[in-house]
């Protein structure tokens, strides 16, 4: 296992990527004209369908790498220049790509179906960023120990989206635009942080000569 402040550090890091406050104009715009109680169910379940996908990225991850022979430097390399690209939407207010697309969000608002699992399980809480920082994180060091701290900080993670997504319509008229935007930028400038991160130790694992 990794010493107590390690932890807190991954803790920060994956609720840079994972925090609900990007997700909230969409949940409130796919949601809007629906009642409480189908505003709830949708929190419910859509928290309930990320955390598998959250706990399955911890324990399955790096086992799923391997099936497609893919090596942990490699994928760290790959995952930064995603975060990167996900870093520089939020800092510039932007809604990632990576997370929902205008055509998504359009379709969306036309779809009769569940929107639990699709967009708001993922790609809104656990899209494409967020599995390849847990995958990563979930690999800093080998133990049951240490893949059971974090399922701990991915469920305390998904927690604290479903309450803000129960309080979806609180949050955004309390926090409005600007709110919303400054803290995206936050998250964004420690996301992008954590990204170089990623790629400087995934590059000096490939090319251990670089570390000279």
């Amino acid at each position: 296992m990794l010493p107590l402040d390690e932890y807190i550090k991954v803790f920060f890091g994956v609720l840079a990527i994972m925090g609900p406050f990007s997700a909230l104009p969409i949940y409130v715009t796919l949601t809007n004209g629906k009642s409480k109680q189908e505003k709830n169910h949708l929190a419910r379940q859509s928290s309930f369908y990320a955390w598998i996908v959250a706990l399955c990225s911890v324990w399955l991850g790096t086992s799923i790498l391997s099936f497609f022979n893919i090596s942990i430097p490699a994928f760290r390399v790959a995952g930064g220049i995603l975060l990167l690209t996900l870093a520089i939407s939020m800092i510039n207010a932007k809604v990632p790509g990576a997370k929902q697309t205008p055509e998504e969000l359009k379709e969306a608002k036309l779809s009769n179906r569940d929107l639990a699992m699709i967009p708001f399980a993922i790609p809104l809480i656990m899209g494409p960023g967020a599995i390849s920082t847990v995958i990563v994180f979930s690999h800093y060091t080998s133990g049951i120990g240490h893949l059971l701290m974090m399922s701990v900080i991915v469920s305390v993670l998904i927690l604290n989206i479903y309450l803000s997504l129960r309080a979806a319509a609180f949050l955004s008229e309390k926090l409005g635009l600007i709110g919303i935007n400054v803290i995206s930028r936050i998250m964004g400038i420690i996301l992008a942080s954590i990204s170089i991160e990623f790629m400087a130790s995934g590059l000096i694992q490939l090319f251990p000569g670089w570390a000279g």
